[in-house]
């Protein structure tokens, strides 16, 4: 894994245990089934576009020649 992609990861990593973390709270008090669902599904969700963005910023990354923070 190139240096400049190790962030990134960690970062996405880190929102992904974060909001599992969170929802963890909805799912182990007694509420109703479909908002135990609910939650489940937008953590999915949230989750899936994570890694879709990561693996989006990956290729990025391989397309440039150098790295983006000299542009700034």
């Amino acid at each position: 894994m190139k240096q400049t992609m190790i962030m990134p990861t960690v970062f996405g990593v880190l929102f992904i245990l974060l909001i599992i973390g969170y929802s963890m709270i909805f799912l182990l008090f007694p509420i109703p089934l479909v908002i135990k669902i609910a939650v489940g599904a937008v953590v999915a969700a949230l989750a899936a576009a994570m890694v879709y963005v990561i693996i989006q910023r990956k290729r990025e990354l391989e397309k440039e020649d150098h790295d983006d923070l000299s542009n700034y």
